[in-house]
């Protein structure tokens, strides 16, 4: 019950203080965790990476949902992509014949939206294109992304359909997603029932 409140805080915070949107310099990234009972397809067992942009939108990917087919495989003949042999992921239900890219750097290039401290989203083709070009050392790409306008996340959370958890970026870029979902609920059972 304890957690649950919390969560609800968050979300209500979230909702209604523009100061809590992301500015450069503080990131806000948080995975999101579908309940079990969770019935929409397009995030059933789904993870979430989450941040809130500047406008209070919140946009993320769906990092446990490797597709069976990487860049390199789709377009064998482009010496840009012959390079990326890792699946492409699919991100979420909105523009999904669109490539966007979750990556981890220090040095963000402009356009980029900070998601943790070394984490970051490339929601614009422009630099899309950049990090295709000049790959960092920890790069996803996704087709679409999962997004949510001012304060509908909050609702989602008040009717109970996510667990909240402390993003990270070792996690976001592990190999094996297989069994994520499983092992963050796991954890989030795990922390209520501490708090109770």
């Amino acid at each position: 019950m304890m957690l649950r409140r919390l969560v609800l805080l968050c979300a209500l915070l979230a909702s209604m203080a523009p100061t809590w949107a992301q500015t450069e310099k503080v990131p806000n990234g948080l995975f999101l965790i579908a309940k079990p009972a969770l019935v929409d397809p397009n995030f059933r067992h789904s993870v979430v990476l989450v941040t809130q942009a500047p406008d209070g939108t919140t946009v993320g990917f769906i990092i446990n949902r490797p597709s069976n087919r990487s860049l390199a495989q789709i377009l064998p003949d482009s010496e840009v992509f012959k390079r990326f042999t890792e699946p492409l992921y699919i991100g979420g239900p909105v523009q999904r014949e669109d490539l966007f890219a979750v990556f981890r750097t220090k040095e963000k290039p402009e356009g980029a939206l900070n998601v943790l401290d070394d984490v970051a989203f490339a929601l614009d083709p422009a630099v899309v294109e950049k990090l295709m070009h000049s790959p960092p050392a920890r790069v996803r790409f996704f087709n679409g992304y999962a997004g949510w306008a001012p304060g509908q996340l909050a609702v989602e959370l008040e009717r109970g359909g996510w667990y909240v958890l402390n993003a990270d970026a070792d996690t976001v870029f592990r190999k094996d997603m297989d069994t994520l979902w499983e092992e963050l609920i796991k954890r989030v059972r795990a922390v209520t029932a501490m708090l109770r």
